[in-house]
């Protein structure tokens, strides 16, 4: 009998899998069908539209200014160092046959608990949420898993495409787009590096030494607008060399960084410090190497979604299965 059960432990979980995927033993956490949703949140930085498990961790995606949209996955809990966590995707029973094929890849660290979604997969995971299709995600070393639901990723997209189209892009913004933005502060007149600094531009070169290709990195040095022009375009400058020497001295190589000085911002207002900065812009190599990675908006709710949305309760969809979509 024991080794009955043993088996069965071991067929039955397969049994359940869908479009090929195969899934570790233990059950996955997930909410119930009715409390499966997505969530919009906003503030001056960023837009965000996510979905939270209990014990599961949470799937979002996030529009900053400037930015490409960008994917993540927050543990919930730390996990071990050179984790990477498996994500798929599959359709549910009841959307089957599947419209999309699904995707199966390794995340990207972040830090012990954020994990992106490379980018190159980050539109093709909101193509399937929006079809409707689940996403699950394997915790590095062990039996434990997630599942997310995209029944009503499509819904809720419309909100997140309105947030992020509010937003106004920085100055300098690359036009071939970027992955991630940080921003260094420098005293009046000055172009020392305090304690602050060093804090952001560490962590900033973690991201970058471990993105495994060379990244590309745009340094974009800003003044206040007091004093002369021809000095503050020299500050400038010497700001953004600056950040450079100090990403250098952290690992980053020097031939990947190239600099800009920009001399006073577009927004200073006078001895202003927000302007007192140099921007480090991680550039988008899809989309230099000519490849349209660009932060596409989300698409809109279908016809037929937007009546359902507007016409009273949201409808389930038919008889949908209670089992995960694997």
């Amino acid at each position: 009998m024991f080794a009955l059960r043993q088996w069965l432990r071991c067929v039955l979980p397969g049994l359940l899998l869908g479009a090929g995927m195969a899934t570790a033993g233990a059950e996955p956490y997930s909410e119930p069908l009715e409390r499966s949703d997505w969530h919009l949140t906003e503030d001056d930085a960023a837009c965000r539209i996510e979905q939270g498990v209990r014990h599961g961790g949470v799937l979002r995606f996030e529009a900053r200014p400037g930015l490409v949209t960008a994917a993540f996955w927050r543990a919930p809990y730390p996990m071990p160092d050179g984790a990477a966590p498996r994500l798929r995707t599959g359709a549910p029973e009841w959307l089957r046959p599947a419209t999309e094929a699904p995707l199966d890849l390794q995340l990207q660290p972040r830090d012990d608990r954020l994990f992106r979604i490379p980018q190159t997969f980050a539109q093709p995971l909101k193509t399937r949420l929006l079809a409707g299709h689940d996403v699950r995600i394997d915790f590095p070393g062990g039996d434990e898993t997630v599942h997310f639901r995209g029944i009503r990723f499509a819904l809720r997209a419309r909100d997140f495409r309105a947030c992020y189209g509010e937003h106004e892009a920085p100055p300098a913004t690359p036009d071939a787009g970027a992955l991630d933005r940080w921003s260094v502060y420098f005293d009046t007149g000055s172009h020392r590096l305090d304690a602050a600094a060093r804090e952001v531009l560490e962590r900033a070169a973690r991201v970058l030494t471990a993105a495994g290709d060379a990244p590309r990195i745009r340094v974009v040095g800003w003044t206040d607008a007091e004093g002369p022009l021809e000095i503050n375009r020299a500050l400038s400058r010497d700001r953004a060399e600056a950040v450079r020497a100090a990403l250098v001295e952290t690992g980053v190589s020097a031939g990947a960084v190239e600099i800009e000085a920009s001399g006073v911002d577009p927004a200073a207002d006078g001895a202003r410090r927000a302007s007192r900065r140099s921007d480090i812009w991680w550039l988008d190599p899809g989309a230099l190497s000519g490849v349209d990675d660009a932060p596409a908006p989300l698409p809109s709710a279908s016809a037929g979604e937007a009546e359902s949305a507007d016409s009273g309760p949201e409808a389930s969809p038919a008889d949908p299965s209670a089992t995960p979509a694997w």
